[in-house]
């Protein structure tokens, strides 16, 4: 099977995982609305997680996006980063400015894997350098994703949970960018690659 088809398929699956959690919880309320009157909070807040959640994998894996300004991008990410125990800070970027975007959609994945960096919680700040991005994630314990690490290494991105790894790396090439780790940071630098 080709590659592509493989990373659609995951993604598949990474859609139906990311949704399937929020879904049963506004089943549930429902069913007990009769007699908890707290219910209906907790089926408007699962639905609000199952929007917030189809937002972002709309805008990033959708085609057609178009350019998006910072603010967006911050917006898009807003309670997603590490199950919403991390939040984005923003270092060196003016929220108004405009991103392609491919660069956009390769930003979103990248700070959504910043946060899977931080199983309890931190900060993920993205700063501008130079002509490009860093994403250090901050926090008690910082660990990439063993997902990413393989696929800066050059191997294929397979099954849902890995699907962020892949997909960032069909960004960055879709938008002619390169994308390293810092280790001694640590540190995700994201660079366009000098024609």
């Amino acid at each position: 099977m080709d590659l592509e088809t493989t990373l659609a398929q995951d993604l598949c699956a990474r859609l139906c995982h990311d949704l399937v959690g929020p879904l049963g919880t506004v089943a549930g309320a429902l069913d007990m609305l009769r007699d908890d009157p707290d219910a209906a909070e907790l089926a408007r807040d699962a639905a609000a997680d199952m929007r917030r959640r189809l937002k972002f994998w709309r805008v990033a894996c959708g085609g057609g996006t178009g350019s998006m300004a910072v603010a967006e991008i911050t917006g898009l990410l807003d309670g997603l980063l590490s199950g919403g125990r991390a939040r984005l800070e923003l270092q060196g970027l003016d929220t108004d400015e405009e991103l392609p975007a491919a660069v956009a959609q390769m930003l979103l994945v990248a700070a959504l894997l910043a946060g899977e960096a931080l199983p309890r919680g931190g900060t993920v700040m993205l700063l501008r350098e130079n002509d490009g991005f860093t994403l250090r994630p901050e926090g008690r314990i910082v660990a990439w994703p063993p997902a990413l690490l393989a696929t800066l290494a050059g191997s294929a991105a397979q099954g849902p949970r890995e699907v962020p790894a892949g997909l960032l790396r069909r960004h960055a090439e879709l938008a002619g960018w390169m994308m390293r780790i810092v280790e001694r940071e640590p540190a995700l630098q994201l660079h366009p690659l000098q024609g």
